[in-house]
């Protein structure tokens, strides 16, 4: 996937943390990242039946494609005040958790119900070169069969294997994307839960920012992000 900028205080990820799940965003693929999962004229129903995601509102891009494929959540606590919205005004800890989303009321005058971060894993076929492709299925293995397996498939070049095994990142998903930084995934007048169908964040705090937009992508590996006034500094 592409890579993305976000402002992140002090963020290193510990994967088991608080189990906290939001499976609607496994489809949060930007048009332009996305994985074909199907064929030319599939339908919803059939994207699905395979296990896909399926979104049609991007004429020009893969509609039947690869869903992130999560580890772990974490409710990470610092940060207060990036925190994005995940409930509405004195929503329950056992609504907002059942939300897939983390509750903390031990702060004052922030969210106390907000968008948790994700470690997903990626598995990308495009970054294997053909003559580097290392066998991941028997002779004759099916496409369908191939992917099962997490292995990538692609008979357009001969001589090499068919179905090889991808190259495996481990990225971080989270929705405290700076308003400037948004990438619409929404359409005007669309709510929150609409928004979390397609898989996308939403956050409606800011009147001149895309409300339903795109998580955020970065390396998963520890990552320690600083913020000082408008600028951005990124430290590994």
């Amino acid at each position: 996937m592409g890579s993305y900028t976000f402002c992140w205080v002090a963020a290193i990820l510990i994967l088991g943390a608080q189990a906290y799940l939001p499976v609607n965003y496994k489809c949060g693929v930007q048009p332009k990242s996305r994985d074909e999962c199907g064929y030319d004229g599939i339908t919803a129903e059939e994207c699905g039946k395979k296990g896909c995601c399926f979104d049609d509102s991007v004429s020009d891009a893969i509609w039947c494609y690869t869903p992130w494929k999560f580890e772990a959540t974490e409710c990470n606590p610092a940060g207060p005040k990036a925190r994005v919205n995940c409930g509405y005004p004195g929503i329950s800890e056992k609504d907002c958790t059942e939300k897939g989303c983390c509750f903390d009321s031990a702060i004052p005058q922030v969210v106390w119900c907000y968008q948790p971060e994700i470690q997903a894993v990626e598995r990308d076929c495009g970054a294997i070169t053909p003559k580097k492709r290392v066998n991941c299925g028997p002779p004759g293995v099916t496409p369908d069969q191939c992917r099962e397996n997490g292995c990538c498939f692609d008979s357009s070049v001969a001589g090499v294997p068919w179905c090889f095994k991808p190259e495996v990142k481990k990225e971080t998903i989270q929705c405290a994307v700076l308003p400037k930084l948004r990438v619409n995934c929404g359409h005007n007048g669309i709510d929150m839960d609409q928004c979390y169908q397609k898989g996308c964040c939403f956050d409606s705090s800011d009147p001149h920012a895309p409300w339903c937009f795109y998580p955020d992508i970065t390396d998963g590996n520890a990552l320690t992000m600083f913020c000082t006034g408008n600028s951005l500094m990124r430290r590994a």
